[in-house]
């Protein structure tokens, strides 16, 4: 039950960022954030982690859309300090229907080198306005793709 509120919590947020227009920077409690955006839409955020007047990468989020504007994938990859590199972390992607869209999360699996660990799939009802409006279904796919942890 806990995780479905925060994949509703995590869709929802993601999905807002279709409105934002503009690059921006803002400092909140000790982290910075910088936006990319191409054609008014947000394609990738970097945060970093703010210590005295030095800023550390800590997140980096990268959005794709499809030829309507529509998110269709958010992917998130970690700062690792020990090997200077980014480290990929989890991949949101959104496939929409009629009146749905149909969000998967899926965790990064090192073994594999793929997007694989813990995928998880929530179906969301659209408004006339496109807006999510109701969780109508969520399920973990591992059974139907044949993933084992």
């Amino acid at each position: 039950m806990k995780t479905m509120n925060v994949l509703n919590v995590l869709a929802f947020a993601a999905i807002s960022l279709i409105n934002i227009l503009s690059t921006e920077v803002k400092a909140q409690d000790n982290f910075i954030t910088n936006e990319e955006v191409k054609n008014n839409l947000v394609v990738s955020r970097t945060i970093y982690k703010q210590d005295g007047n030095y800023l550390h990468n800590h997140m980096r989020y990268e959005f794709s859309y499809d030829k309507q504007n529509r998110l269709i994938s958010k992917t998130a990859t970690k700062w690792d300090g020990t090997v200077d590199k980014w480290i990929p972390y989890f991949q949101m992607t959104y496939r929409y229907e009629g009146n749905e869209v149909i969000m998967s999360y899926a965790r990064w699996n090192e073994s594999r080198k793929t997007f694989s660990k813990d995928k998880k799939q929530t179906v969301y009802e659209l408004d006339e306005n496109n807006i999510p409006v109701a969780c109508r279904q969520a399920t973990e796919t591992l059974a139907l793709i044949g993933e084992h942890n």
